[in-house]
């Protein structure tokens, strides 16, 4: 019988966490609703394969793990929660529109502090700043990581997103530990939790707790951060209650390819967990139309009520035509300076890393249920309001 099999309530997974981490206090509740959708959906539904439910509780057993250890850390520390988070970047949009492109760009920048993958992973205890990509963490998840990349060229399979340990990350991989993060609705087989996220979840106190990791990874390594997430699009609003200085680099893309795009992205983790049968009976459609919808519908709303100037407008089509170009004209709107070796390190990155380095990614909207025709309301406003060059049939 597996550790897994009896696991069932939120409880459960806290228990489960607690054992790991030797730690029994958590700062809130605000993450049990989620995380009971999640099981819920896990211990009804047949769609799941036995080591497909055991990943996802492990996965949530990690999440509150680190949700843990850093409420640990701050009853040890707490002036860590004195310093204050001052004018954060933000870039959101839809997903695949190029959010991870700017996102390591600009991570190129010293004097910009990036959300690393291996500290967002491991953030207890926080890391200085000389050691942000040389802490053992950090380099031996790059170990584990080479071996990833090994197989999967041995593979020959094409991966549509990829993050370096010692590269920056999305918040969501904080958010998840509220369970309040679209990265839980890319392992299940229904769109009701991504329902409820968009629709009906409280999101504040999953950008507060946000708040408190980000002083906790500053008190040793501080900097202006730069941040990243495609569906900060859909809780701009939360974001901003919070966050309420917060600019933003609002990426665009061709929303007919971005959809499809999400699809393709969409169906490794489903089919890393669901039965055959479950992938073949997906509400593909539904879910995609629902997601994609709020990611341009509501950037819009908050745009009208604070103004253009906290945006910045980044088209998919010029960067990849002329990627530095494009960074110049988002110094120049964020009033900082851009040095010569910064935009050399920049121009090194992206030699190193073409676009398709990991195999070119193929895809349809016929595949998940969904044409042009169908998508063209829900688009819009959006296609009426930017000059965004449509790319072709996805």
């Amino acid at each position: 019988m597996s550790d897994f099999d009896a696991i069932s309530t939120p409880d459960d997974v806290l228990k489960l966490a607690s054992q790991r981490t030797n730690l029994v206090d958590i700062d809130s509740d605000s993450w049990r609703e989620g995380l009971a959708i999640v099981l819920d959906e896990l211990n009804t539904s047949p769609a799941f394969t036995p080591a497909g439910r055991e990943r996802i509780i492990d996965d949530a057993a990690k999440a509150l793990e680190r949700r843990l250890t850093v409420h640990g850390y701050i009853q040890k520390h707490p002036e860590v929660l004195e310093t204050p988070i001052e004018r954060p970047l933000f870039t959101l949009g839809m997903p695949r529109t190029g959010t991870t492109v700017i996102s390591y760009l600009l991570d190129q920048d010293p004097n910009r502090r990036s959300l690393l993958h291996w500290e967002c992973m491991t953030p207890v205890p926080p890391p200085t700043t000389s050691a942000l990509r040389s802490d053992p963490r950090c380099l031996a998840l790059l170990e584990e990581q080479k071996k990833i990349l090994e197989l999967v060229k041995q593979a020959n399979m094409p991966l549509p997103h990829w993050e370096d340990a010692d590269g920056p990350t999305e918040c969501m991989f904080i958010h998840n530990q509220d369970f309040k993060g679209l990265s839980w609705d890319a392992f299940l087989a229904t769109p009701r939790y991504a329902r409820w996220l968009i629709n009906d979840a409280d999101m504040t106190s999953t950008y507060e707790y946000q708040k408190r990791y980000l002083q906790v990874l500053q008190s040793k390594a501080p900097g202006t951060w730069c941040l990243k997430m495609p569906s900060h699009s859909v809780h701009i609003e939360s974001l901003l209650r919070v966050f309420p200085d917060a600019r933003f680099i609002w990426a665009h893309r061709d929303p007919y390819k971005a959809t499809g795009s999400l699809g393709n992205l969409l169906t490794l983790p489903k089919s890393m967990v669901l039965t055959p049968e479950a992938q073949s009976s997906m509400e593909w459609a539904t879910n995609l139309k629902e997601q994609m919808s709020q990611h341009v519908a509501r950037p819009l709303q908050t745009r009208k009520r604070i103004g253009d100037d906290r945006f910045f407008d980044m088209y998919y089509h010029e960067m990849m035509n002329d990627p530095m170009d494009v960074i110049r004209r988002i110094y120049d709107w964020a009033g900082d300076p851009l040095d010569a070796e910064t935009e050399t390190r920049m121009r090194d990155w992206l030699a190193a890393h073409p676009q398709d380095r990991f195999g070119k990614n193929a895809y349809t909207l016929e595949q998940y249920g969904l044409s042009v025709e169908e998508l063209t309301p829900i688009f819009a406003d959006y296609l009426d309001t930017f000059d965004i060059e449509l790319e072709g049939a996805p």
